[in-house]
């Protein structure tokens, strides 16, 4: 049985260098965080991240010790039920480590990220939406677990410790994105017409196929992984990822153990780097709770 864990986190956003205002949103709290990237004229974009932090932030499913007690707002089905749960299922049993219940872990982050895009649509209309990744640190059957989330490309990525490898060959620190975009370049890797670094400079690198609040595809990835003491987790929106290589925000989040401090200094490497964009980052470190997190 996994002793309890919490989250410390630190946190930074900026407009950036080029931008007049920030439509990226965040939230912290001791089992969530995310980050939001709007979208969206006439300050639309703001609205509609700002609603979704608000969602997330507001819903009493990541303040139960026991999500079974939560009642879920069932959405919009995805449009084949039955293999969408006969997938969930297939990959989190895949890993022995996660509990069958991670399965309605699953069906009740959706509900919620399904509130967010309906107070999105009724705000603006279609006029705007927005992006959102994040996670939950959730303790399920006596296993602590993150429930990692995306819509978009906002991405969520893990610091890998020696277990995985990391360093290993002395090339230094090593991230792993947790998510996958929701965009059409991604798309164009994922088929084999793309490479990766093609990818990265591609002129609709920007052009995200699914996002919260457009009335359009709205359905998250969600991932259940393990959690273990010490897991430090970065969450961002691509005004840092478009700008900081893996291998530079790996270095800073190895190096830099207080995790405000390790947010900013990410947060103003992007800007030093261009800032063509908002910038947000959360780094979130896996703790016990009353203990601190390391440097914090």
């Amino acid at each position: 049985m996994s002793a309890p864990l919490v989250i410390r986190a630190g946190a930074a956003t900026d407009r950036g260098l080029r931008r007049e205002s920030n439509e990226d949103a965040l939230v912290v709290t001791a089992t969530m965080c995310a980050v939001a990237d709007g979208m969206g004229g006439h300050e639309a974009g703001e609205v509609a991240s700002a609603l979704c932090v608000r969602t997330l932030g507001a819903s009493p499913l990541f303040q139960l010790e026991d999500s079974r007690s939560f009642e879920v707002l069932e959405p919009e089905p995805p449009r084949d039920i039955a293999r969408f749960r006969a997938t969930v299922e297939r990959e989190l049993r895949l890993d022995p480590e996660i509990p069958d219940d991670a399965i309605e872990a699953v069906r009740r982050v959706r509900s919620v990220l399904w509130q967010a895009d309906q107070h999105i649509q009724d705000a603006v209309e279609g006029r705007a939406g927005t992006t959102v990744t994040g996670v939950w640190l959730h303790r399920i059957d006596g296993r602590m677990l993150w429930i990692v989330f995306n819509t978009g490309d906002s991405r969520t990525y893990r610091l890998a410790g020696p277990e995985a490898g990391a360093g290993a060959d002395g090339g230094g620190p090593v991230i792993e994105q947790l998510t996958v975009d929701h965009s059409e370049v991604q798309y164009l890797v994922s088929i084999g017409q793309l490479t990766s670094a093609q990818a990265l400079v591609h002129p609709r690198r920007n052009v995200i196929t699914r996002a919260l609040g457009t009335g359009q595809v709205w359905e998250p990835d969600v991932w259940v992984l393990p959690a273990r003491h010490g897991d430090r987790l970065m969450l961002c929106s691509d005004g840092l990822t478009n700008e900081l290589s893996p291998a530079h925000m790996a270095r800073v989040l190895a190096s830099v153990p207080h995790p405000k401090e390790a947010a900013d200094v990410l947060l103003q490497a992007a800007l030093r780097t261009g800032g063509r964009d908002n910038v947000t980052v959360i780094v979130a470190d896996a703790v016990r709770p009353g203990e601190y997190a390391p440097g914090f």
